[in-house]
């Protein structure tokens, strides 16, 4: 409710009547920008009780800013302050006079160099992303349908209210049976924990086991995120190369010998940003290795259930004998990045740290989301999403592949990954290449890429999986257009 009686001011002490003095109040409040043009005002008797002014006094008033122009009134309407009146605009606080004040009170913003900053505008533009399921897929009708209902029953009013920081147990139990049946993965309810999509299981996860000074492992190239999130936990990054067969395992033990590493991180179903994927060789080297020197690994498999030539490899967490391995998850890549539910599973010690970590940041999740996806998984009405949209993201993967080769195969390189929702192209001209993204955002495409794999890397990430055949042939053909 609009605050009037803070706003409309008036003395009963005053010689000035209190009608005028509640009429210039009102004018006072339009000049400021409170009251706008066409913004309806409280009836005399509504607005009498608020002030707890008559109402006759009230009228008189209205009658008075009605005569001077300031208000309109209309039969069974109400009254409203004037279209009449222009629509005033302020100017916002000067930002050298903030600047000028926080320095002289010695309060500083951080200001976290090593992050860039994010702001997204589709505004006449179409995003080509770098992996990014359709929307128009999604079958958010369905998982809504059961949010519905999970909130007209009374037995799920306790959902309404704070719940298990770890996430709704009904998830967890579900998750339980779920990993094991899809991934192998043998674990507890207890071990599960339910974060907002995977970037915040990553956080958590990271900031829990890192001290200052501790080393991480991550892949160059590979998601700069994680190196963000670990520089802003005070460790420190040691980067491995990339190759056909994955992240390179003898430079992991290398490092492991001159330094203590604490935590490996690895996209091993399809790495990112090239899409290769780990190989099962390697794989059981990277497992004797975090025994050997006593690392975490901190899995993150974002796309497990997109691969479409043949079956996937199980996790490494299915190979997690000695608790080494972490596993992350999430449901925004296979349903729509605004289901902002993931998970992870990991040992005890680190869910108390967690538990700690999650009350300061966010005290829960969305818990009738949450429920509303577990009850989305039993129904099996996931798994009749994941069969349908694979099918048609097969059919994009060697479309685009298709368009790729027949088009733009003179200026660039890729292979065609196993699964997953993007290409890795590296381009033969740099030049070429660095120019795109500027050159495509003319044309009304808006590329999204990281300026490390354009510079160090001549490579671009696209994703294929939210484009239809009409939308590629059109993308591609622009492509061509500009590079030509």
């Amino acid at each position: 409710m609009f605050p009037w009686k803070s706003i409309l001011k008036f003395s009963r002490e005053s010689t000035k009547p209190i009608y005028l003095q509640l009429a210039d109040a009102i004018i006072k409040s339009i000049h400021e920008g409170h009251l706008f043009p066409g913004q309806k005002l409280p009836g005399a008797r509504v607005l009498g009780d608020l002030l707890n002014l008559n109402r006759k006094t009230v009228t008189a008033a209205l009658e008075e800013l009605s005569s001077q122009g300031w208000v309109e009134s209309y039969e069974w309407k109400g009254t409203f302050v004037s279209n009449k009146l222009p629509e005033l605009k302020y100017k916002p606080l000067h930002n050298t006079g903030f600047g000028e004040a926080v320095g002289e009170t010695g309060h500083k913003v951080n200001k976290f160099r090593f992050l860039e900053s994010l702001y997204l505008d589709y505004t006449n533009v179409r995003l080509i992303d770098d992996g990014v399921s359709d929307v128009r897929l999604s079958p958010l009708d369905t998982l809504y349908a059961y949010h519905r209902s999970i909130l007209s029953k009374n037995a799920f009013s306790a959902l309404l209210k704070y719940n298990h920081i770890e996430g709704d147990l009904d998830l967890r139990m579900t998750l339980k049976s779920y990993l094991h049946t899809t991934r192998g993965i043998v674990t507890d309810h207890q071990n599960i924990f339910i974060t907002r999509g995977s970037q915040m299981a990553i956080y958590i996860t990271v900031t829990a086991l890192l001290k200052k000074g501790d080393y991480c492992i991550t892949s160059l190239p590979g998601y700069q995120i994680v190196d963000n999130i670990i520089n802003h936990s005070g460790g420190k990054v040691a980067h491995v190369a990339v190759d056909n067969e994955g992240i390179d395992v003898g430079e992991v033990d290398e490092i492991c010998k001159k330094k203590k590493v604490r935590l490996l991180y690895i996209t091993p179903h399809h790495h990112y940003p090239t899409t290769v994927r780990l190989s099962p060789k390697r794989r059981i080297e990277l497992l004797q290795l975090a025994i050997k020197h006593n690392f975490y690994i901190l899995e993150d498999d974002y796309d497990y259930d997109l691969h479409y030539d043949n079956s996937p490899l199980l996790p490494l967490a299915s190979l997690n004998k000695d608790g080494r391995v972490i596993y992350i998850g999430s449901f925004s890549k296979c349903l729509s990045p605004s289901v902002r539910v993931g998970y992870f599973v990991a040992p005890k010690e680190i869910m108390e740290a967690a538990n700690k970590l999650r009350r300061i940041i966010d005290r829960q999740g969305d818990p009738l989301l949450e429920r509303a996806v577990s009850e989305f998984i039993k129904s099996g009405d996931l798994d009749r999403h994941l069969k349908k949209t694979v099918r048609i993201y097969k059919h994009r993967r060697d479309y685009f592949c298709a368009l790729l080769q027949s088009n733009l195969s003179e200026y660039l390189s890729f292979m065609q990954p196993e699964g997953g929702m993007s290409v890795w192209l590296v381009f033969k001209n740099a030049e070429m290449l660095k120019n795109l993204p500027d050159k495509l955002l003319k044309q009304g495409y808006l590329l999204e890429t990281d300026n490390i794999f354009t510079e160090r890397f001549n490579g671009v990430r696209i994703g294929f999986a939210s484009l239809n055949d009409v939308e590629m042939d059109k993308f591609i053909e622009t492509v061509k257009h500009i590079l030509d």
